[in-house]
């Protein structure tokens, strides 16, 4: 949909993260979905083959850099910790 924004499995994005108060980082990665961290909701990214969860309160912002593909071939995510 055209004024329809969401953040999709398989986009990819620039995420700036506060490490600390005074210190924000950032990185590239692929979106996989969310999890759970605790109490908190993480968000979950392929960052060159390794996930990465990062609570979703501490993200201070994402720059989309590559919408997600129309289709994505679904394989079985049984037993899996996160969901998308």
């Amino acid at each position: 949909m055209e004024n329809e924004f969401t953040i999709a499995p398989g986009a990819r994005f620039r995420v700036s993260w506060r490490a600390t108060r005074d210190d924000c980082r950032d990185f590239e990665g692929v979106y996989k979905g969310i999890s759970a961290i605790g109490t908190e909701t993480a968000m979950v990214f392929d960052v060159e083959g390794t996930l990465r969860f990062l609570t979703a309160s501490s993200i201070a912002c994402m720059d989309q850099l590559e919408a997600a593909p129309e289709k994505i071939e679904k394989k079985s995510d049984a037993g899996s910790v996160f969901y998308g």
